[in-house]
């Protein structure tokens, strides 16, 4: 006997209060940690550290989300968002040296680029 599956959107984080807690919160302290630096409150170190736990915390959620919904995009940020932290975590403790704006580009470099396979291709996988 097989179990019934629900609809994918109906498995989904992407409705509230998960969105506002996986997506929305990251967004909130990226923004609010480059509005610190700018006003001299956050060193570039504690900027970058916020900035790379928010990417991380929103490819978690990616991942979390392209688990129970079987959305490409999400399957793809859920994979690289979490790596480009690494990456970013490396910057922040000197073992690699980049520009943030390098890593903010690839960061909507993936985003643009995962929805890419749900619009020539199929978007659940």
């Amino acid at each position: 006997m097989e179990l019934p599956v629900q609809p994918s959107r109906e498995r989904n984080f992407e409705r509230a209060p998960w969105r506002y807690l996986l997506w929305g919160l990251p967004a909130v302290l990226v923004i609010g940690a480059g509005v610190a630096y700018g006003e001299s409150v956050l060193s570039i170190t504690a900027r970058g550290i916020i900035w790379v736990v928010a990417v991380a915390w929103a490819g978690v959620g990616c991942f979390m989300n392209g688990r129970s919904c079987g959305r490409v995009h999400c399957k793809i940020d859920g994979i690289a968002f979490p790596l480009l932290a690494l990456v970013g975590a490396l910057n922040v403790v000197s073992v690699i040296s980049f520009d943030w704006n390098i890593f903010w580009l690839a960061f909507f470099v993936i985003l643009v680029g995962s929805f890419v396979p749900e619009w020539t291709w199929k978007k659940y996988s």
